[in-house]
Parts: structure tokens; C-alpha cells; sequence
């Protein structure tokens, strides 16, 4: 890491109990997430922003965390570096030639609520796991409900899966899903923007992780999304950057169903099984080439 994105870092760390007693929407947060140092000091209200930067410490080493791609790093993800709001480090959980066989891979992010139907359970078991199969990376943020179903769905079938998390990426966040984290780091990766010694996880930091998931993921498939949840904010940051957004049609009288209904109508996909999100990855592939 150069040595101004290891001070961004741990500046984004730092001011994490200040901006979670903000108010702000989503887009509002990412704003904030992109502006400079100065600009981002007097956003969160710190009083004295010269001195919060003379007592900044900025950690020297990513212990328990092998592989830090900061934003001038050749091997950090393109589309990540393509945000307004960029992390300025990408610390991940594996090898960065590991790193680089996940992203190489073609990837799809699966989101969803975290209280979901059994169909959405079933299509999501079905679709990570014949995705997985068939060579895809999937993408998804460990939240309780469809995420942890397709990381869970995808490990099952011995295929490869990428968490973005929250927290420090070599730690579990909440009490919800430990041992699929543990899973998780010894066959797949977690990454986050937040260092190894970042603690405890603020409610922004789900947002913050959120813009990552979009990124990192050629095509975003909505499962199932009940109220104001973050597959919305990431169809909306995937959509943004050219990248597909696919959705489970379902029953507008479902929960979440009119808020489905409403990303078909904008342009999102409908997508039953895994081989129609494999179309769309041909798709992908014969338009660039």
C-alpha cells in the first residue's frame, strides 16, 4: 500500500463512531465515502480535523489479512476502481493469486433479504449451486437469510465464493454465521475496505460494503427484497457501472414484490434458473470481444 491510501484507510476507520451518528440516505453516505480528507473531516463534524490527523495512527502492518490492494495497486479490481467513492485499500483474506483466480473468474453477486420465503430459499440454494459448478464466483455480503444461503450453496458444491463484509475481514461480525465465515476463509475470500484491527462494525459500514459487492460482481441477481434493503443500493451502484442486474420475478403481492417488480420495469432481467444468468454472462462475453 502507498502511503496515502494506508492513511486514508485508517482514517476511514477511525472516523467510523463519527459518521454512524450522521444522518444521511445511502447515496448520501457514498457521497461522503468519496470526498477528500479535509472535506470528509468537517462532514463528520470532528472539531479539530488538524489535530485528529496528527493523532491518526495508521497501522504499519495488515496482520491476519495476506493480501491489501491499495487504489495505484496494478492487481486492485478495475470496476472498484471505476466508483466516485472507491475504498482507498482492498484487504482480503487470501493470497492475492487467489484474489486474482476469484475476480478472474466470471462473478455474480446473489443478494436478498435476510427474512425471505422458502422459495426464495430454494431458488437461491439452486442458483448458487449450479452457478457454482459451472465455474462462476459467487458474490455475496454473509447476511443472514439469501446471502448466507448462497455462500453456504456454493461452498456445498465445492465452488468458489468471495464475502464482503463489514468489519475486518478475518474476524465474523455478528454471532449470525461464524463457522460459514470460517468456511468462507479457508476455501473462498472475504474482503472489506476495513482493517484487520477494525471494531465493532457501525450500521454504515453495511452500505459502505455494499457499493464493493456491486462492483466486484459482473451481474447482480435480486432474489427476494422485502422494504428499503441493501439489493437495492447495490442494483442501483451495479447499474451505474454498466454491470447486469438480473431478478427473481415473484408475486407483487409477496413482500418486496412490488420493489422487484419495479427493477424489471427499469431494465433488470428476469432470471428463473442458472442457465439464464449464464446467458447473460455470454452475453458479456461476445459483446466485449
Amino acid at each position: 500500500m502507498c502511503p496515502d491510501c494506508r492513511r486514508r484507510s485508517a482514517l476511514i476507520a477511525a472516523l467510523a463512531p463519527a459518521i454512524s451518528r450522521l444522518s444521511f440516505s445511502s447515496e448520501g453516505l457514498l457521497g461522503m465515502l468519496g470526498l477528500p480528507n479535509e472535506e470528509l473531516l468537517q462532514a463528520a463534524k470532528v472539531s479539530d480535523p488538524k489535530e485528529f490527523l496528527r493523532r491518526l495512527e495508521i497501522p504499519l502492518h495488515t496482520k491476519n489479512v495476506p493480501t491489501s490492494l491499495c487504489h495505484h495497486d496494478p492487481d486492485y479490481p478495475e470496476a472498484l476502481a471505476q466508483l466516485d467513492c472507491a475504498p482507498a485499500v482492498l484487504h482480503a483474506t487470501c493470497t492475492i493469486e487467489h484474489l486474482r483466480e476469484l475476480l478472474t473468474r466470471p462473478t455474480v453477486a446473489i443478494v436478498g433479504s435476510r427474512e425471505h420465503s422458502d422459495y426464495a430459499h430454494q431458488i437461491t440454494l439452486t442458483l448458487a449451486r449450479d452457478l457454482a459448478t459451472a465455474g462462476v464466483t459467487i458474490i455475496s455480503g454473509l447476511n443472514q437469510g439469501v446471502e448466507a444461503t448462497a455462500h453456504h450453496s456454493a461452498l456445498n458444491a465445492q465452488g468458489h465464493t468471495i464475502a464482503v463484509v463489514p468489519g475486518a475481514p478475518h474476524t465474523p461480525y455478528s454471532r449470525d454465521h461464524p463457522d460459514l465465515h470460517r468456511q468462507i476463509l479457508a476455501h473462498g475470500a472475504a474482503v472489506s475496505e476495513f482493517p484487520a484491527d477494525f471494531f465493532p462494525v457501525q450500521g454504515w459500514c453495511f452500505i459502505a460494503s455494499q457499493r464493493i459487492l456491486a462492483a466486484l460482481a459482473q451481474i447482480v441477481v435480486i432474489v427476494e427484497a422485502q422494504g428499503k434493503v441493501g439489493a437495492l443500493l447495490v442494483a442501483h451502484v451495479a447499474g451505474e457501472l454498466g454491470h447486469d442486474v438480473a431478478v427473481l420475478p415473484g408475486r407483487v403481492t409477496d413482500p418486496g414484490g412490488l420493489l422487484t417488480f419495479g427493477l424489471l420495469r427499469d431494465g433488470a432481467y428476469p432470471v428463473a434458473r442458472a442457465q439464464d444468468v449464464l446467458d447473460l454472462i455470454y452475453r458479456r462475453v461476445c459483446t466485449v470481444a
